[in-house]
């Protein structure tokens, strides 16, 4: 197993006691999705990289990216499959030189639409420009349901999520 997919794991391990419900997107075999099976019970399914992913809205509560398949199309899918507060997991190479990846900025960038970073683990300052260095991030997507609504002079002026009833 690569060291990135390692890395994943462990964060994985670290957050969560059980899951429910999660994806593997890119692997190349049943290796990522068995071992989750095993470590934190739940369904996992695997899926190979996709512009849009066969699935409905808020369906997972964790999805793993394989490196390879990291891109903005796919942080977007992700975000339309996670349910609230679901969390999406990948690795991505440092940049360094002609080597192509992710610096810290990047990473942000790429997932601050619709995530809160939760974590991102660099590698060690002495692995700097080594081939084979990754950014392991952990980023759980936004619950716009938190948002309390506006309030003004004790009034509340917009309520998002509270129902409406008609008098």
């Amino acid at each position: 197993m690569p060291v990135e997919t390692e890395r994943i794991l462990t964060e994985i391990c670290a957050r969560y006691k059980k899951i429910r419900s999660g994806l593997a997107i890119g692997f190349s075999d049943n290796t990522v999705e068995n071992y989750l099976r095993e470590a934190r019970g739940g369904i996992w399914i695997s899926t190979p990289q996709e512009d849009e992913l066969p699935f409905e809205n808020d369906q997972f509560e964790v999805v793993v990216v394989d490196t390879k398949a990291v891109s903005r199309a796919m942080v977007h899918e992700v975000n339309r499959i996670l349910i609230y507060g679901g969390c999406m997991f990948f690795a991505v190479n440092e940049t360094s030189g002609s080597t192509p990846g992710y610096n810290a900025p990047e990473i942000y960038k790429l997932v601050r639409e619709g995530f809160d970073i939760l974590s991102v683990k660099k590698p060690n300052w002495w692995y700097f420009g080594l081939k084979g260095t990754a950014f392991t991030v952990c980023a759980r997507k936004k619950a716009w349901r938190e948002h309390k609504g506006f309030l003004h002079d004790g009034v509340h002026l917009f309520e998002p999520f509270v129902a409406r009833t008609r008098k």
